[in-house]
């Protein structure tokens, strides 16, 4: 706006609305009287009434297709909006009689969107069929969005748990960390949902770095979900051993993560992490105990670069300089390829990533990438849902060529259309970004690694040049070293660099630092 017309606007915002003649004080405006809230629910009745009437006649004939068509002409006429939330609702009452359960679906979303407080009580009525239709199509992320912005909805006891739960992911998703636990507290225990509830509010509470809170949360999970399946408990424990270490209890942390079960699709993680505990706390032995699985046959399909990495830091540390460059060598020759892989795959679109992370979960077939790449997707379950989700809206646009003829299918298959490819272009884009993320990652590691190298050669030298000075090598820090005896009952086979699936994780290794004292560095 420009500022030569600001006096002017000024000029009208202070002149009185009724004009007064010459000298005569102006009579001040009238102010509304309260409408009669009887007569004003005549009204609303009459309005009501008449934006309904066509769809009324049908109904009343037995036209479910008329009717439908009818309920689309009351959502398009932008001055009937505030009965758009109930023609919404119905129209999702006719869609899923239709057998069109997603197409219905897609319709209470909207109506949850845009209910007015003339029919909220109409439209809440839709909530528990919606939340059983969201679960059969397997989309119940559709909902998060309109309970986050209306749990207003929420009348029932029976409902309000759910709809704070899916309203709280929402909040989670947009990184509204203080909105999130709120909401949550509207899932009170004894509800179903609870104990995923305090799962949720512990993960909120540690993205604030609040530990002892997200803890208790933890455990109050632990205890009201005892009969969850083991999948849940497994990432319940990986959660308290995150908990532990983000709290700085590297010991605690190191418990924590050793209770996930071998057979969880979790534990390799578990033991990468408890890695980094123990490599915290400055136990090399430790750490490279745990990351030894990783270096074998068992794990050639899975992708832990940072393994490998700390792998290296850890003999760096301890003073095994042929060994660390050994290793980095194995780790560029390794991950060079995989690298120049995930480079080439920037070209491709979300759609195309979204078919390619789809093509290995349900037939495990990896497209141009490492099979290391896919297998996380394979088991992830938001990415899991989405891809029911779009199998379910796809054979839906099959069943709906029957009903083609009617102006409303139009519009269910646009929201099926659109539904269908927001989940495709979202979890494309999803995984597409996570496969950015490692490329970048993988370049700085591997043009690190070149500097590391040069690190080795400047401790070596280091390490030559105080020997000059003193005239003599310097020798490693030793320990005691005493015999270990072989145990009555059991037998001892040298290590030949054979690997047993059951051992794995169980691994002990003893490794004496080869820095003398005025060269041992400390990760503290």
């Amino acid at each position: 706006m420009k500022s030569r017309w600001l006096p002017l606007i000024a000029l009208l915002l202070a002149t009185p609305a009724v004009a007064a003649k010459k000298g005569e004080k102006a009579k001040e405006p009238e102010k509304p009287s309260a409408a009669d809230p009887a007569e004003l629910t005549k009204k609303e009745a009459k309005q009501r009434g008449q934006a309904f009437a066509t769809y009324d006649q049908e109904i009343a004939a037995g036209s479910k297709t008329r009717a439908a068509d009818a309920l689309v002409l009351i959502t398009s006429e932008a001055t009937l909006a505030e009965f758009h939330g109930e023609a919404y609702a119905r129209l999702g009452d006719i869609l899923a009689e239709l057998s069109l359960p997603y197409a219905a679906l897609c319709a209470y979303a909207k109506a949850f969107s845009t209910a007015s407080d003339t029919n909220v009580e109409e439209v809440s009525k839709r909530v528990p069929v919606a939340l059983e239709i969201a679960e059969e199509v397997g989309d119940v992320a559709i909902l998060e969005a309109p309970f986050a912005g209306n749990l207003g909805l929420a009348r029932t006891e029976d409902v309000r748990g759910q709809m704070a739960y899916l309203a709280a992911r929402e909040q989670v998703r947009r990184e509204q960390w203080g909105t999130a636990t709120a909401v949550l507290k509207m899932v009170k225990e004894g509800d179903p949902l609870y104990p995923d509830a305090k799962v949720l509010e512990g993960i909120v509470l540690n993205q604030q770095s609040r530990h002892e809170a997200a803890l208790t949360a933890f455990e109050a999970a632990a205890k009201t979900g005892r009969d969850k399946d083991a999948r849940w408990h497994d990432s319940l424990q990986l959660n308290l051993a995150r908990t532990w270490y983000g709290a700085g209890n590297f010991p605690r942390a190191i418990e924590a993560y050793s209770r996930v079960s071998r057979s969880s699709d979790f534990w390799p993680v578990a033991q990468f992490e408890r890695a980094w505990a123990h490599f915290r706390i400055d136990d090399m032995n430790g750490t490279l105990g745990q990351l030894l699985p990783f270096d074998t046959s068992f794990f050639t399909k899975w992708y832990f670069p940072e393994a490998d990495q700390l792998r290296i830091y850890a003999m760096f540390l301890i003073c095994k300089f042929p060994e660390s460059q050994t290793q980095i060598e194995h780790f560029k020759a390794k991950y060079g390829p995989v690298h120049q892989a995930l480079a080439s795959w920037s070209s491709k679109s979300e759609s195309d990533t979204f078919d390619a992370a789809r093509l290995y979960m349900e037939k495990g077939k990896a497209t141009e990438l490492p099979e290391m790449i896919w297998r996380p997707w394979g088991s992830e379950e938001r990415l899991a849902r989405s891809v029911g989700a779009v199998q379910s809206a796809e054979d839906e646009l099959k069943r709906m060529k029957a009903v083609a003829a009617n102006p409303f299918s139009e519009h269910a298959r646009d929201w099926l259309k659109t539904r269908r490819d927001g989940l495709v272009q979202a979890e494309g884009g999803r995984v597409k970004a996570r496969l950015g993320e490692q490329e970048a990652q993988l370049a700085e590691a591997l043009a690190n690694a070149d500097i590391f190298v040069l690190d080795i050669l400047r401790m070596k030298t280091q390490l030559y040049e105080q020997s000059a000075a003193q005239g003599k090598l310097l020798e490693a820090a030793t320990a005691v070293k005493r015999t270990e005896r072989v145990r009555k009952g059991w037998q001892e086979w040298p290590f030949e660099g054979e690997f047993w699936m059951d051992e794995l994780g169980y691994y002990k290794v003893d490794i004496t630092p080869e820095c003398p004292a005025s060269m041992r560095q400390s990760v503290k």
